[in-house]
């Protein structure tokens, strides 16, 4: 309970940074970093000019919050979705996968999920 209190602060606190939070019901549709379409628990946008949203569906578990705050945490710090927080290392790790390792915005989050749960 302590974890969610505090991602609901993180969330309150990234409303106060520009960024716009949607709680939805049901899965989030959106178009994702490789052109997909997708219904997933969260999804993060960071479009040059527009403010940064997040949206995030009332079934999302802490691991969706998490990767989408990596999200969050890579668009404030330049503007961009570009994994710039990390760097990508040369080998992908046995635990990677495709979809986290095919972008560097997607590879951050992913590491950072990874990180917190390992």
């Amino acid at each position: 309970m302590a974890e969610l209190f505090g991602l609901y602060l993180t969330l309150w606190a990234l409303s106060g940074a520009g960024v716009v939070v949607h709680e939805v019901a049901g899965p989030v549709q959106f178009v994702d970093l490789y052109g997909d379409e997708r219904d997933a628990p969260g999804a993060f946008s960071c479009v040059p000019g527009q403010p940064p949203e997040l949206w995030i569906s009332a079934g999302a578990d802490l691991e969706v919050l998490v990767h989408e705050l990596a999200h969050a945490f890579d668009c404030l710090d330049d503007g961009e979705l570009n994994g710039s927080p990390s760097r990508t290392p040369e080998a992908r790790p046995a635990w990677a996968s495709d979809y986290c390792w095919r972008s560097a915005a997607e590879w951050h989050a992913c590491s950072v999920v990874h990180s917190a749960t390992a």
